[in-house]
């Protein structure tokens, strides 16, 4: 997922008005104004995964960025705000919801109540690459559900295989960045105006 960001201002008729030392510092001044913004964006959307996602991993925070070539310059006043490719697989259904079906066999969807037996302290299933049960014997598959063998001789479900797993919409990408652009975008840019008029 990627998203483009453009932010269109009234630059050409404030050149007109300004003077010459205006004229010469305003498309830096915009430059840093729209990276600014950008860098709240990045924020912005990072702080809304850690809200709404269930113990989301630092990697997948990190996945929404601003990347230095992305970012605007004097004679290029676009930046680009984006998640990261091979974070863009599973976010899809954390911004736009849908249906995931599996790759090739089956996905395995955690029980919440199994308490963290099997997730790692962000959630998730440890130890089913393949397949396999990385040799613990206390746990076994049966009809598409991984179990846990209890001391008592008691089982205990961890795991579900499904075919397909239906999600729901949590977050909206663009509703939450335009909202810090229009939040943010005319102070930022008078504050770089005023700060390249004092250099």
């Amino acid at each position: 997922m990627t998203v483009t960001i453009q932010i269109k201002s009234n630059q050409k008729e404030l050149q007109k008005k300004m003077g010459l030392f205006k004229r010469k510092h305003l498309p830096q001044a915009t430059a840093d104004a729209i990276n600014n913004i950008g860098v709240k964006v990045v924020n912005a959307e990072r702080s809304q995964i850690q809200k709404r996602l269930d113990r989301p991993t630092p990697f997948t925070i990190k996945s929404v960025d601003m990347p230095t070539k992305f970012r605007a310059k004097r004679n290029d006043l676009a930046a680009l705000v984006l998640i990261k490719p091979i974070a863009q697989k599973y976010l899809k259904y954390v911004f736009q919801g849908g249906i995931e079906r599996a790759a090739r066999s089956k996905i395995w969807s955690p029980v919440t109540s199994a308490g963290g037996d099997r997730l790692n302290k962000y959630g998730n299933l440890m130890g089913l690459k393949g397949g396999k049960l990385d040799n613990r014997k206390d746990l076994f598959f049966k009809e598409n559900t991984l179990y846990k063998r209890n001391g008592d001789g008691g089982l205990k479900l961890l795991a579900v295989a499904k075919d397909y797993i239906k999600h729901t919409k949590l977050l909206d990408f663009w509703k939450i960045g335009f909202g810090v652009i229009k939040k943010n975008y005319d102070k930022e840019l008078s504050k770089q105006i005023n700060k390249a008029m004092k250099r």
